[in-house]
Formats: C-alpha cells, structure tokens, sequence
C-alpha cells in the first residue's frame, strides 16, 4: 500500500508568495512565547549543570561528561537565541532583545554587542 499524507497538511507552494503568506505568521514575535522558549531552554540547563557539578563532586566524572553533552544542546539553543535577539526578532522592544542577549552572552561566553555589530557587518557583506 503506498503512504497516503494526510489531507492535514497542507501542500508544499512552489512560488515565493505561497511561502510569505504561510510564514507571515511567525513575522512578528510574541512575548509569551519568547518567555516560554527562554524558560524551556535554561531551565534544563541549568538542571544538568547542577547535576552535572553535584555528580563531579561525588566522584561521577564519567556521569559529569555524560550530562555535559545535553547541557551542550542547551547551549546552543541559547546562543540561538541570542542570535535571534541579535536580529531584533525575539521580543518587539529593541532595549528587551539586547539586555536578554546580553545575559545570555554571559553564559555563552559570547560578547554580546561585539557580536551583534560583526554579525551585521556579515549579513551587509553577504548580500549581492
């Protein structure tokens, strides 16, 4: 029997207007969902970073590596976004996305403004 999709998903569009229309909805950034996915995001991490420094202080180091490869998921799930935030594209206020990926540039170890600036400098000389 050959796999039938379901009549729930809708057709895959062929032209550029097809797929603006369909992702139009995520153009503007919803500040619950931004709160959500920062909360979804550090509080695992911060979980496997206390288990992870509890296991290294009872002599589990072998346990301690093996937290720190999803703690490392969490990681770059926040760079993500403060990559987003970078963009302006993660609160609506300008002043929220900087101090939010300014935070987050603590714990990713990435300067912040310094990245934002030599990020925009990639986007503008990418662009022919």
């Amino acid at each position: 029997m050959l796999y039938q999709p379901r009549a729930a998903c809708p057709p895959v569009p062929t032209e550029a207007s097809s797929w603006a229309q369909i992702l139009g909805r995520y153009r503007k950034p919803s500040h619950a969902r931004s709160i959500i996915e920062i909360a979804i995001t550090f509080g695992p991490l911060s979980a496997l970073w206390a288990l992870a420094w509890t296991a290294l202080y009872l002599g589990y180091w072998w346990l301690c590596l093996l937290l720190a490869m999803p703690a490392a998921g969490f990681l770059v799930r926040l760079f993500m976004i403060q990559h987003d935030c970078g963009h302006g594209s993660f609160f609506h206020n300008r002043s929220a996305n900087d101090w939010v990926g300014r935070v987050i540039g603590v714990l990713t170890l990435t300067p912040y403004d310094f990245w934002r600036r030599t990020h925009a400098m990639h986007h503008a000389g990418s662009i022919r």
